[in-house]
């Protein structure tokens, strides 16, 4: 009877075989043992591994009853890690950093050979977590501490790109940032980042902030700091001389410096200041009520009781100082309301490569101080002296030697000023951009058409509260066409037709002010017409 069958049911009457686990050892079967594999070397240069021991082919059931306390656990899995010495492991680990698989696909067709052998596992002790990472990324953190979760991408950018967004962050922001983890700490503090300070704030204690600061910024180079360049320290009341010595001792290459308000600050920090940092070249004491000089002269307070009876104290020039030659080219001495003319004229003989100077609201200027300013500052190209009651038109005859270097010109609320004075100064500046004459009130026509005609490289004008009428604006949009801003506010001889004129001719016009002018919805239209891109600022509730 033939007994082959195609089907593939089970005959009657036999039972079928049990399925065997994948992972147990095949019994031991007579016959030829099979062919050994070809032998491989080991990637890494290692022996090859010994001859299993005794026993190797036995059953699963006999091998778990003699090797009753072996681990069931996979990661201590004797496996072929055991085979490999201590500077296997280091270079197993290189590898495995490196990014080289080859050494798992070697394993893997020894193991196809062998079926007693399992797949080696990587122990704990070979691989910590920073090798782990390294699969994820190529750049693993050096830095212990507190970390990003496993998930968080910000954790896997290069230090670069972390210092790229770090250097968009203020001074106050950086210091939180370092507070963040160890990594952020060691970043934040980078030197490249803090080229600047910017701080501000009333309740803030400016002089222990700026030697923290530093004493942090200078551990590369101590004491000093030679990446800070630029210090601002506006509203900070509580700023004193001794914070101004700290920028003195630390930064030596300080170019940019501005302490707005700072109400406590004396003319012996500035002078500590100025003469140490040889580079400074933008000077801001905005508010220093009592900065009267940049010089080493004591101050009022510092002198004995007999000279402040003399009142020797009220003219500077009268102490012994060395003389400075510094290379500061913007000076803002705006509210400083003790200078006087004395005063400057030790400013203007220290620093004589001004090419700033602003005096807005220095009551105390007459002048006299125009004339010394213009004899040692002779490449003056900005000057600001709005608010000083006392400069009349001496002041700007003295101005007018200047020549056509003067592009800015602020005489605002000079109230003594006349046309005599600003004709002379069209007839010599005749390459002014900037003129504000707002509130000098016995300017008239004459004036405005004399500077039309000789600066015709005007750019913004400000004739508020002038007696100003349509035929000055006539003149002045003919001979100025390239006018970007007018302020012609609470002019009121001002009407539609000198309003449409300076439309008409000035199509560039940016900025136009007709506040409290009577000027109608025509004019506005017309302005609106011609110039398409001019901000009107108005109060007539009838051109919204």
């Amino acid at each position: 009877m033939n007994t082959d069958t195609t089907d593939d049911k089970p005959l009657r009457g036999c039972r079928p075989m049990p399925l065997q686990p994948l992972n147990r050892v095949p019994p031991h079967r007579e016959g030829p043992p099979p062919p050994t594999p070809p032998f491989q070397p080991h990637p890494h240069g290692l022996a090859p591994p010994p001859p299993p021991p005794p026993g190797f082919g036995v059953s699963a059931s006999n091998q778990r009853q003699t090797t009753p306390n072996r681990p069931q656990t996979p990661n201590h899995d004797l496996g072929y890690h055991t085979l490999i010495s201590r500077s296997g492991q280091s270079q197993w680990n290189n590898d495995m950093k490196s990014g080289s698989f080859s050494t798992l696909s070697n394993t893997t067709s020894i193991s196809r050979h062998s079926p007693a052998r399992q797949m080696p596992s990587i122990p704990p002790s070979s691989v910590d977590s920073s090798d782990t990472e390294g699969f994820m990324t190529t750049n693993s953190s050096p830095y212990k501490g507190k970390k990003w979760g496993r998930g968080s991408g910000f954790d896997r950018l290069p230090d670069d790109v972390v210092l790229k967004i770090f250097s968009n962050m203020s001074s106050t922001q950086l210091c939180n940032m370092a507070r963040v983890n160890r990594r952020f700490y060691a970043l934040a503090w980078e030197p490249q980042l803090w080229t600047r300070i910017n701080l501000s704030g009333e309740q803030l204690n400016a002089d222990k902030a700026l030697k923290t600061l530093t004493r942090i910024l200078g551990r590369a180079s101590p004491p000093f700091c030679p990446t800070i360049e630029k210090v601002a320290l506006n509203g900070c009341s509580r700023l004193t001389d001794r914070g101004l010595h700290v920028l003195a001792r630390r930064c030596p290459e300080l170019k940019h410096l501005e302490i707005k308000g700072s109400a406590l600050v004396t003319n012996s920090g500035i002078f500590e200041l100025v003469s140490k940092c040889l580079n400074l070249v933008h000077l801001d004491v905005t508010g220093c009520s009592q900065i009267t000089c940049i010089d080493g002269a004591p101050s009022h307070s510092n002198l004995p009781s007999t000279s402040r009876g003399l009142g020797l104290h009220s003219d500077p020039s009268h102490y012994p100082r060395p003389q400075l030659f510094l290379q500061i080219q913007y000076l803002d001495l705006t509210d400083c309301l003790g200078l006087q003319d004395a005063g400057l004229l030790v400013v203007v003989r220290n620093c004589t490569q001004l090419q700033c100077l602003y005096l807005r609201r220095c009551v105390h200027i007459t002048d006299a101080g125009i004339k010394n300013v213009v004899s040692y500052c002779q490449g003056l190209r900005e000057f600001s002296v709005s608010d000083c009651l006392q400069i009349t038109d001496r002041g700007l005859f003295e101005l007018a030697k200047l020549g056509p270097s003067l592009r800015y010109l602020s005489i605002a609320k000079c109230d003594q000023v006349t046309d005599a004075g600003l004709k002379h100064i069209a007839r010599h500046c005749y390459k002014l951009r900037y003129l504000n004459m707002r509130g000098c009130e016995t300017v008239t026509d004459s004036s405005v058409e004399a500077l039309a005609r000789s600066c015709s490289r005007l750019r913004a004008l400000d004739i508020g509260k002038c007696d100003i009428t349509d035929a000055g604006l006539r003149h002045l949009a003919e001979n100025c066409p390239n006018l970007k801003k007018l302020s012609v506010k609470s002019c009121e001889l001002v009407s539609d037709t000198g309003v449409q004129a300076i439309a008409y001719y000035c199509r560039g016009l940016q900025q136009l002010n007709i506040q409290d002018c009577i000027i109608s919805i025509d004019g506005y239209r017309t302005v609106k017409k011609f110039c398409k891109r001019c901000i009107i600022e108005h109060t007539n509730p009838g051109f919204y």
